[in-house]
């Protein structure tokens, strides 16, 4: 049976945090690192259009369980 992995509070606009003792960004919702890069669908790359999105490696648009979550592509900020 296929879980779609709850969509985080808010999905369209995801937050980031960082631990006080870490200088990584992680997503507040999956816990997933995050880099400072552009959207896959527009390649990817790290421009001055880039923002925190998951990590890319080879499961970074899944938790942690192996779920799929719909905001890794999206761009999250750091709640204000």
């Amino acid at each position: 049976m296929r879980h779609d992995f709850d969509q985080a509070p808010d999905a369209l606009r995801p937050t980031a945090y960082r631990r006080e003792d870490s200088a990584v960004l992680t997503c507040a919702a999956c816990s997933w690192r995050l880099t400072a890069r552009e959207s896959v669908a527009d390649g990817g790359g790290y421009g001055p259009d880039a923002a925190w999105r998951h990590f890319e490696g080879n499961s970074w648009d899944r938790d942690a369980r192996g779920h799929p979550v719909a905001w890794a592509d999206l761009p999250h900020r750091m709640p204000a």
